[in-house]
């Protein structure tokens, strides 16, 4: 059974311009802490804005997010409930992030690891999606199981 909670972040900085060593350069792939958000975007999870010299723009987006761990074996059948991505592990795996849509909340997700997913999303939207992934969790299991 899946568990959900908060996840305090230290910070969050949007980093624009050319990838910086390190940063992960395919779509929607994350490099440790650094996700993939667009050609020339990403978000540094833990990041300092001064960390990065040589980028056009590196700001502090900390109060832009709040960051919910999903977790436990059956994730992919919780956020399939709200999301449209094929979040099955041969396709969005372990190092995998996407900006989407969950339960109607622009959200970003990556996963960590085979059985965790970090969701960020609005702090405004951040109640009603903790809600809906608590009842997600707690609804009756539909009797068809992906594969």
């Amino acid at each position: 059974m899946a568990t959900l909670r908060e996840v305090e972040l230290a910070s969050q900085v949007s980093v624009r311009g050319e990838p910086q060593p390190g940063f992960p350069v395919e779509p929607n792939t994350a490099s440790g802490d650094v996700l993939w958000l667009g050609p020339d975007e990403w978000l540094v999870v833990g990041g300092r804005e001064d960390g990065y010299p040589a980028a056009a723009a590196a700001v502090d987006v900390s109060a832009n997010r709040v960051c919910l761990e999903l977790a436990g074996e059956d994730v992919e059948e919780v956020l399939a409930r709200g999301c449209s991505l094929d979040l099955h592990p041969s396709v969005f795996g372990p190092g995998r992030c996407a900006q989407t849509l969950l339960a109607r909340a622009q959200v970003i997700m990556h996963r960590t690891d085979v059985e965790t997913f970090r969701i960020f999303v609005r702090p405004s939207l951040a109640g009603y999606l903790r809600a809906w992934l608590e009842d997600a969790l707690t609804s009756p299991r539909s009797s068809l199981r992906r594969r």
